[in-house]
């Protein structure tokens, strides 16, 4: 179903519904959507700049994509863009700053990776400044993997310089291949204009090694620098050559600060950005460990580089491979952060039909101080199987090794009164032959509209090897480079809870009949106690259960619900039912 068709049908039928969250995908014909970031725009609209790449069938070649997306999840506008005669023009992420947006990336020129920023109109589309920068020499192939807006003092004359900071590798090799001669992480400074100001390798040579895992992913920035997120090569206590974690701070004019890079588990880890709570001083970095096959916290004093292990933790499950992309404020309390990432596998059952799904979203909030969930937390279930060919493909292996797109953020309008979570997600029914990008904005209850599960999770306290990593200027070569735009079609199609309330977030347990008239019963073993929500997360009743597990819902208004079972145990389980 079409979103005009559809839209205007919710829109008729339940207009608060819709205005406050939706979930939605768009997609191209014949072509792959790969890479998702987003950003919001502050340019007085509050609409959504979602950025990737899309590849042919094959994942061999690919352009750069941007979609304008406004309050409601409805495109606004549609841009193709690629460096022609230039080629393998690539996106890797993008900021705003008022009414312009500003993307990184690489481009092959004479045939060699180099880094990009380019300055983009967000209004049009309309390309205004693109420049390419040779990192160390002309020689090396370099990309931008992520790139921040920042006014802080980048020569020491104590007056501010607008302008980005750019973080990523350069490179022997032309293609990412960690068993390169030479893999070296960078972060570039600009000014607003884009011009060079300063650049700085963050290196970790081990001797003799036959893998090379130094890539810088994230810069997040303190009040006194930048903390810088990624990969680095250690020696674990082995003598062995492997991933650690990259924890390495430097100041607003490049200069190391302190490092404090380790190893935790037993193949890869891998930072993957940071939050900096300026009212404690500290830094709360997200990692993921192949140990674990789950995602970590670990806190740093942002003035020594210390870790605080009362409040560092890795997350423990029944099931594997949920990997964090993103951490950030909670919408809830100051007291909580909140991790989003994807989901390597699962497999879910809907309206009797057995679906799989790679990359799905899920949403974590913690406690800043134990690690410990609060609240409900989801996994959003949607199906989709990564196209492989890519050398960027999340699950070549366990986990990404290197590159986590920001595919979440959190937004709170001028007035305090509207808050909302936006994640990015991929989208490959069992019927199509390529991947949609799958768009969400949830409340601050974290939920979505569609199928999702509810996600159990311990947090266990961490110990870590240190290995070591340093920093030290580099030069850099910057060149003017044309970039062109295009339009592109696209179709958008929108997630309907009516047409999808047959699934189960457990594998024990259902609620029936669904549609429901007056009572709704449930198998869920040793049944307790319950609590229903509506779709705006709001308690509507609760009780507890007879021997006949029988929940009266004839008060409930027509319209979507869930609820949340639990038994003696303390285990629990939510659905989502109708009532009619």
């Amino acid at each position: 179903m079409k979103t005009k068709l559809l839209f205007l049908i919710l829109t008729l039928t339940t207009t608060f519904y819709v205005a406050a969250q939706y979930q939605t995908n768009v997609s191209s014909a014949n072509e792959h959507y790969h890479d998702l970031n987003q950003v919001i725009l502050n340019d007085g609209t509050d609409d959504i700049m979602v950025a990737s790449n899309l590849f042919d069938p094959t994942m061999t070649n690919q352009v750069i994509s941007l979609k304008r997306i406004n309050q409601f999840g409805n495109v606004v506008w549609a841009r193709k863009y690629d460096a022609l005669p230039l080629v393998n023009a690539r996106i890797f992420d993008i900021e705003n700053r008022f009414d312009l947006v500003y993307i990184t990336g690489s481009v092959d020129v004479s045939g060699i990776k180099r880094v990009f920023i380019a300055e983009i109109e967000a209004a049009t589309g309309v390309v205004l400044n693109t420049q390419y920068y040779d990192i160390v020499s002309p020689n090396f192939n370099s990309r931008g993997l992520h790139i921040v807006y920042t006014e802080s003092d980048a020569d020491g004359d104590g007056f501010m310089d607008p302008g980005f900071v750019v973080s990523g590798f350069f490179s022997d090799c032309y293609n990412l291949d960690t068993t390169c001669n030479t893999n070296i992480g960078f972060v570039l400074r600009t000014d607003a204009a884009l011009n060079f100001m300063w650049a700085v390798e963050v290196d970790a040579l081990v001797p003799g090694t036959t893998a090379d895992y130094d890539f810088v992913n994230r810069v997040t920035e303190t009040n006194d620098g930048f903390f810088l997120t990624g990969s680095a090569t250690g020696l674990n206590g082995s003598g062995l050559t492997q991933q650690g974690v990259l924890a390495h701070k430097i100041d607003f004019m490049g200069n190391p600060v302190w490092d404090n890079s380790y190893i935790f588990g037993n193949s890869q880890d891998v930072s993957v950005d940071a939050y900096y709570d300026a009212g404690s001083n500290e830094i709360y970095m997200l990692s993921n460990y192949s140990v674990t096959h789950y995602f970590a916290v670990t806190v740093f004093n942002n003035t020594t580089g210390v870790i605080d292990f009362t409040k560092s933790w890795y997350a423990s499950a029944s099931d594997l491979d949920r990997y964090g992309f993103t951490i950030m404020e909670s919408l809830n309390s100051p007291n909580n952060l909140v991790i989003a990432g994807y989901d390597r596998d699962e497999n879910w059952t809907t309206g009797g039909t057995s679906l799989f799904g790679q990359s799905n979203v899920f949403v974590y909030e913690f406690d800043k101080a134990t690690g410990n969930p609060v609240g409900l937390n989801y996994q959003f279930l949607v199906p989709h199987t990564e196209p492989t060919g890519d050398e960027f493909n999340f699950w070549i292996g366990q986990m990404p090794l290197i590159y986590y797109p920001e595919m979440s953020f959190t937004y709170v309008n001028a007035t305090g009164t509207v808050s909302d979570y936006f994640h990015v997600g991929y989208r490959r029914n069992t019927s199509a032959s390529f991947t949609a990008a799958e768009l969400y904005k949830t409340d601050a209850t974290k939920r979505n509209l569609c199928d999702d599960l509810v996600l159990n999770i311990n947090p266990i306290g961490i110990s870590t090897f240190t290995i070591q990593v340093s920093s030290a200027f580099v030069p850099v070569f910057t060149s003017p480079l044309a970039l062109n735009m295009n339009g592109y079609n696209y179709t958008e199609d929108v997630c309907d809870p009516i047409l999808s309330t047959g699934d189960q977030e457990v594998e024990t347990g259902v609620v029936f009949p669904n549609p429901v008239q007056d009572v709704l019963y449930t198998t869920f073993p040793e049944a307790d106690s319950y609590i229903i929500y509506d779709v705006m997360g709001r308690k509507t009743s609760q009780g507890k259960l007879n021997a006949s597990r029988a929940i009266n819902v004839e008060s409930l208004l027509r319209g979507v619900y869930f609820v949340t079972i639990a038994n003696d145990s303390g285990q629990k389980q939510t659905f989502k039912f109708i009532k009619n």
